[in-house]
């Protein structure tokens, strides 16, 4: 049976990623009795979210207080005694809270005292929402560094059901993001009745248009930016999405690099010191000697984001930016 959702949001918000995500959840509870779902407002968004999982699984709901460092470390305890819990931190920004619980304490679990019994299982679940300054940053860049964390940005809702199903369903402690400002198209909600249980393997990249005069690498809420571009513009590039931000698909990025001899990187994410900015310099170091030309960046600037969604959003690398880093690498 399909996962049914309701659509009762009327701010800006991506929903069929959401819907994505919660079928993946909802068939690995199905699968798994350990997986339980926790965090603030839990049965609350369940009930709009994913009437499905709060009308079969109510027993797997946990709803937690407002303290987002006791929740995670309430979920990290959990799976001491065998749960695999999906903690939501709702908001990206809440996740500073968290960091002791998730770096010191979840990613070291399945490393220290001799493993502590089967490898863990736990996903930290939270989002990426607009406007600032305090809400809208993304923080995605922060925990790549720390070993034993994987870290996951979908694009889409298909990868993002696959990349789900992966984190319930392997052993290891998981970041999974989800992009509000990414749109639902060109996918319809009917579309996610067609898509059965699969894993999408962590790092993989997913090479989404092919080339030969340059390599598009981005992900997340950029990937659609980028595609826009390409399309419109018709530019003969690799367009690869990232989607798994660690671990990272070198391989394909090399391939593609070692192809085309130039590579355009554009994030959703301020470029120092950022996930673009470590690609750059392993791509530097692995294909030295086929580049053509130095890797171009686009990303956020490093400022305090505004108030106003729209002044954040006109932080984001545009179509014509895009556009215009293209040809300045094809000169």
């Amino acid at each position: 049976m399909a996962l049914e959702v309701h659509y009762r949001y009327t701010t800006t918000r991506n929903r069929l990623i959401r819907d994505a995500t919660l079928q993946a959840v909802y068939e690995e509870l199905k699968r798994d009795p350990s997986i339980y779902i926790m965090g603030e407002g839990a049965s609350m968004k369940m009930h709009y979210d994913a009437p499905m999982i709060e009308k079969e699984f109510p027993d797997r709901i946990v709803t937690l207080p407002i303290s987002e460092d006791g929740n995670t470390n309430f979920g990290v305890g959990a799976s001491l005694m065998g749960v695999k819990p999906v903690i939501d931190v709702i908001a990206a920004d809440f996740m500073y809270r968290t960091m002791d619980s998730i770096c010191n304490t979840a990613a070291k679990i399945n490393f220290v005292s001799g493993g502590l019994g089967d490898p863990k299982t736990i996903v930290v679940k939270a989002e990426f929402i607009t406007a600032g300054p305090t809400t809208g940053q993304r923080i995605e860049s922060l925990f790549p560094h720390i070993p034993g964390l994987n870290v996951m940005i979908p694009s889409n809702p298909h990868d993002a059901k696959g990349l789900m199903a992966t984190a319930l369903s392997t052993p290891g402690v998981t970041l999974f993001f989800e992009d509000r400002e990414i749109s639902d198209a060109p996918m319809k909600p009917e579309d996610l009745a067609t898509l059965g249980r699969y894993t999408v393997p962590f790092g993989s990249a997913r090479l989404r248009r092919t080339g030969t005069d340059l390599t598009v690498l981005s992900y997340a809420l950029t990937v659609r930016v980028a595609e826009s571009a390409v399309e419109e513009h018709r530019i003969n590039c690799d367009l690869i999405d990232l989607r798994s931000i660690y671990p990272v698909d070198y391989a394909t990025i090399c391939d593609s690099v070692n192809k085309t001899g130039r590579l355009l990187i554009v994030e959703p994410d301020v470029t120092y010191a950022g996930v673009g900015a470590e690609i750059a310099a392993q791509v530097g170091e692995r294909c030295w000697g086929r580049l053509r030309r130095p890797i171009a960046r686009l990303g956020v600037p490093r400022t305090t984001i505004p108030a106003s969604a729209s002044l954040h959003r006109n932080l984001i690398p545009s179509e014509q930016q895009v556009v215009d880093a293209v040809r300045g690498l094809a000169s």
